[in-house]
């Protein structure tokens, strides 16, 4: 999760489901769509984008992992704005989180239901980065077929396996950017060719280079999650003022 000003980038489009809000004004959100203003905004993976503001964003990247069973949150096409009130409401729930130092016991919210085969590929995947990864390496891995493995793999998280793999490299290179690594080390620990081959994917990314990440306050944590409570099955964002209605 960002939290913060978003410098001018090119336009770009990354392997996550992204929501962003800005508290005190608004986000411009460029594509083919042309031109969106708004409070906020929920934005499928794989969809190119730039997003211009002039006060500062919070943007929440939804791994797909997170929404095995549900593939279909990151890959509908469409996207959806926020209201003020959404944005407000979002906002008080990520300073409550953002108060609150992780416990080191995992968070209590469920996450979707999941084969038994999938955490057994992530945990594969973690331990094979720094390498080159074949897809017919992870196949074995999961004990599948190369063309029932790429099948399956696109059905649990909604992303090709090289897309995906894509990802968890560059998840990888920021968590050691985080540590006070160079762009060199964080290349070569999450697999990349060199600091340039790093450049390059993270731009196509994000839109921005990676290297002022060393200078900002990056925190990695395993156990606690930002809230997605707001999160429904259709990629909306859930407004408190309609759920009171409704529960009354």
């Amino acid at each position: 999760m960002h939290v913060g000003p978003v410098l001018p980038g090119r336009p770009h489009r990354h392997q996550a489901a992204q929501l962003a809000w800005c508290p005190t004004g608004t986000v411009e959100l460029e594509g083919a769509w042309g031109t969106l203003d708004a409070p906020g905004h929920v934005l499928p993976a794989g969809v190119p984008h730039r997003i211009l503001a002039a006060q500062p964003v919070r943007m929440l990247f939804v791994d797909t992992s997170l929404l095995t069973g549900d593939a279909t949150m990151c890959s509908k096409p469409h996207v959806r704005t926020l209201t003020a009130t959404q944005a407000t409401a979002l906002e008080g729930e990520l300073m409550d989180w953002l108060e609150k130092p992780p416990s080191g016991a995992p968070d209590e919210r469920p996450l979707p239901m999941e084969p038994g085969r999938w955490p057994a590929v992530l945990e594969w995947l973690e331990q094979a980065l720094e390498a080159p990864v074949r897809v017919e390496d992870a196949a074995a891995a999961a004990g599948l077929s190369r063309s029932h493995f790429m099948h399956w793999f696109r059905e649990a998280s909604g992303l090709s396996f090289r897309a995906f793999v894509r990802w968890l490299r560059l998840q990888r290179a920021v968590r050691t950017l985080a540590t006070g690594a160079t762009l060199t080390e964080a290349a070569h620990l999450a697999g990349f060719a060199d600091s340039a081959h790093l450049t390059r994917t993270f731009v196509a990314t994000f839109g921005v280079p990676p290297a002022p990440l060393r200078s900002a306050h990056i925190v990695c944590t395993d156990t606690a999650r930002p809230p997605i409570s707001y999160w429904s099955g259709d990629l909306n964002v859930k407004d408190r003022s309609q759920q009171g209605d409704a529960a009354g």
